[in-house]
């Protein structure tokens, strides 16, 4: 049962990020031209550097990954090393988790003036603390109702704890919140029904 997540969890999104080379600039518009550069996922069952990225792009493509990127479908180990392959020049393009692109912007560690967004992806729902239902057998009925509220209550009650997970904010999360992220993952052959 999914039981938290952090406040910025149900709207999440990733970035197209692109070298400054490739020609492309930030827009609203998805940009076509993508299917013809040099481009990298993050790994290759993750979810805002592959699996949401890959039907978004999909579905503003009208064709399958395979057939849009004409150079291949290529996978980063993760979100760093995309970028990293990115501001290298080893790929023009590439998609990558938002919070990590910022956060190495911040620590300068990723140049937006060499590397930077040309597109984001409309937001999804990613992240949650999940329960297995085990933990009511083990601990008791409503155990999982409790850790729940020590997991919300953290937020003003243990504000130093956040810094771990790394949220501003912990907000309750219910599994229907996660069906359209399931449905994606069951159409792309992630999960086994």
């Amino acid at each position: 049962r999914a039981i938290a997540q952090g406040e910025t969890d149900p709207q999440f999104i990733a970035y197209v990020i692109a070298h400054k080379s490739s020609g492309l600039v930030p827009s609203d518009k998805f940009p076509m031209q993508l299917g013809d550069l040099k481009f990298t996922f993050g790994g290759m069952q993750s979810t805002s550097g592959r699996l949401m990225p890959q039907f978004f792009i999909e579905q503003e493509s009208g064709m399958s990954a395979e057939q849009f990127f004409k150079q291949g479908l290529n996978f980063a180990k993760d979100h760093d090393a995309t970028c990293e392959l990115v501001q290298s020049g080893a790929f023009q393009a590439g998609v990558v988790n938002y919070s990590v692109y910022e956060k190495r912007v911040k620590e300068g560690k990723t140049d937006p003036a060499v590397v930077q967004v040309i597109w984001k992806t409309p937001p999804f729902a990613d992240y949650n603390w999940t329960a297995h239902p085990d933990l009511e057998k083990t601990y008791g009925a409503g155990f999982t109702d409790k850790l729940q509220k020590v997991i919300i209550d953290m937020t003003t009650k243990a504000p130093a704890l956040l810094e771990v997970f790394p949220r501003k904010a912990m907000i309750p999360a219910r599994n229907e919140d996660y069906e359209g992220i399931k449905a994606v993952a069951e159409k792309q052959g992630f999960l086994k029904t």
